[in-house]
């Protein structure tokens, strides 16, 4: 069993056997010994502290698990069991912008270990900050704090939020779903049949091996809502489903002369315009697979060209690997990716290349 809940200012939904297909018999113990709660959230720089996310509760015995911004950038964590207090606190410099954050607090009570971390979607960097001998969360609060009970703190600033019985990774995220076609020397293939060894057709023509696959369940919210790119933009022969952060890559004259590059990455978010990108509905989770190659090379996806999983120097880092969907994975075995293939666009670049091709 994995995610049990998922909520957001329109719905909330939760079940103790899991939202995913697999269900699985409930366990009978009140409380949620080891899991993980995630929320995203948009916050710039405030004078004043403020709740973002939470709940609270008086009885049987006093508890409160509490997210709160910090002034001039950061969340602060307190969870009060009875008479014992866990608190963590990380500090994110503000850069005058509201980005997107995303809050990942797991925890392992029996083994007296948890971890709270920030990070931003779009980019690639972490921070984490561990939490001493976490106390269990009760199953019961976290229904609550899913189905909207009163007692709950759920901040406009909030994005979605998450409730897993798992602790679940953070850092580098599979963003294709796993039906994807993959262009391969044997005709395309599903992106969640690939395994290592394969080898796939990148959008030079070249053919190169898969050196790892990586699965990962997720929330169908926030920078996870599956995006919808429809055939026949971007040179699609069929839609295909991707997460928000999946980068396509762009050519193109239009490309040439405005940012003077042969290529440029597009997240798909950029793209969401109701005719060639639009949001998919799915239901509370969503499953994305990846591949990652020698070279960061980039995948032909139904005819377009896309980003294969990123992950930069990782293997040289042995706590970020370890947090990492990759933890499973020998550091010899990763490749080191130094930068991204072509440059990244941001959303006003993205619109304005979009705009151009319509013209």
């Amino acid at each position: 069993m994995s995610w049990i809940g998922v909520t957001d200012h329109e719905d909330g939904r939760f079940s103790k056997t899991g939202l995913g297909p697999e269900k699985t018999a409930p366990c009978p113990s009140p409380l949620l010994e080891r899991g993980t709660l995630m929320f995203e959230t948009r916050v710039a720089g405030h004078q004043k502290p403020h709740d973002l996310f939470g709940i609270s509760h008086p009885f049987p015995w006093p508890r409160e698990l509490t997210f709160r911004a910090i002034p001039g950038g950061g969340i602060a964590m307190l969870h009060r069991h009875h008479t014992e207090v866990n608190h963590a606190a990380i500090r994110w410099a503000d850069d005058g912008r509201t980005p997107t954050l995303r809050v990942t607090y797991a925890w392992d009570a029996p083994n007296g270990w948890g971890r709270l971390a920030l990070e931003r979607p779009e980019g690639n960097k972490i921070i984490s900050r561990p939490v001493h001998m976490p106390r269990p969360l009760m199953k019961d609060d976290m229904r609550d704090v899913i189905l909207a009970h009163p007692a709950r703190t759920l901040s406009k600033e909030v994005l979605f939020a998450g409730i897993s019985t798992d602790v679940l990774p953070v850092g580098p995220m599979p963003s294709l779903h796993p039906a994807t076609p993959i262009a391969t020397p044997g005709g395309y293939r599903p992106a969640g049949s690939l395994q290592r060894g394969d080898t796939v057709t990148t959008d030079t023509g070249d053919i190169v091996p898969v050196l790892h696959t990586v699965h990962h369940v997720v929330p169908a919210r926030g920078s996870f809502a599956p995006v919808r790119l429809r055939a026949p933009y971007f040179g699609l022969h069929r839609d295909i489903v991707v997460a928000p952060e999946q980068r396509l890559v762009l050519k193109g004259s239009e490309v040439e002369y405005i940012f003077g590059q042969e290529a440029v990455l597009v997240p798909a978010r950029h793209l969401v315009n109701g005719h060639a990108a639009i949001w998919n509905n799915t239901e509370s989770t969503t499953e994305y697979v990846q591949v990652i190659l020698p070279r960061h090379e980039a995948l032909v996806a139904a005819g377009c060209a896309l980003e294969s999983l990123y992950i930069g120097r990782i293997r040289r880092d042995a706590e970020r690997l370890d947090a990492s969907v990759l933890a499973d994975i020998p550091s010899r075995l990763l490749p080191e990716h130094a930068r991204p293939i072509h440059q990244v666009l941001g959303s006003f670049e993205a619109i304005t290349l979009v705009d151009q091709r319509a013209a």
